[in-house]
């Protein structure tokens, strides 16, 4: 029986951005949604969530994009045992080279870290306008307090670089949702269809 769920949140954002969600949930969970903004690489990432989650019990964890590799690496890394996970547009591998054929390549993240030590405002406006709706960005605009400064922006796009959970997810054998946006640009629905083909298997 779940208990807790702890939403995870994307780069660029904050714990806010789940605000609807978790005063929804609420009603009947407990919920978390820690700030992993701070967190310097994957291995600082799964630390957060793992403190996040100490004494809690039949967790499920709910990961958007880089949130999604904060859970996989704490699956991988450390005694957790979720009950249930929750893949919010988010991939096995951010940088595409060529297991999808759709997707962000090395190159534009390279071109994003560039861009972000000019401009981060408009480095997360970029960012964003691919993968979200226009109803979508209007939320984001009022929930985003503030963003992380440019270093651990940088942090982020680093370990969404260099991620890649391609082996790990056919070892997951527990309850996996898989959601995906349709017209998503930066994590395409192709990502989650790979991921499902093969969680499991």
């Amino acid at each position: 029986m779940v208990e807790t769920l702890v939403f995870v949140h994307g780069w660029g954002s904050l714990p806010e951005i789940w605000q609807g969600q978790r005063e929804y949930f609420s009603k009947k969970y407990d919920t978390v949604s820690p700030d992993m903004s701070s967190a310097k690489d994957s291995g600082e990432a799964a630390a957060i969530l793992s403190l996040s989650v100490k004494e809690k019990s039949n967790v499920v964890f709910i990961g958007w994009s880089l949130g999604w590799f904060a859970v996989l690496e704490l699956c991988k890394t450390r005694n957790t045992k979720p009950v249930g996970l929750v893949s919010v547009s988010a991939t096995a591998k951010f940088a595409d080279d060529g297991y999808l054929r759709a997707g962000p390549t090395d190159t534009y993240l390279a071109k994003m870290i560039r861009d972000c030590r000019r401009n981060p405002c408009e480095t997360l406006e970029n960012f964003y306008k691919d993968m979200l709706s226009d109803d979508e960005k209007n939320a984001f605009r009022r929930l985003r307090i503030g963003f992380a400064c440019y270093d651990n922006l940088v942090y982020g796009l680093q370990m969404l670089k260099t991620a890649d959970y391609r082996d790990l997810i056919r070892e997951i054998s527990i309850p996996v949702l898989l959601i995906a946006g349709n017209s998503d640009t930066v994590c395409p629905k192709e990502a989650s269809v790979y991921m499902g083909q093969r969680i499991g298997n």
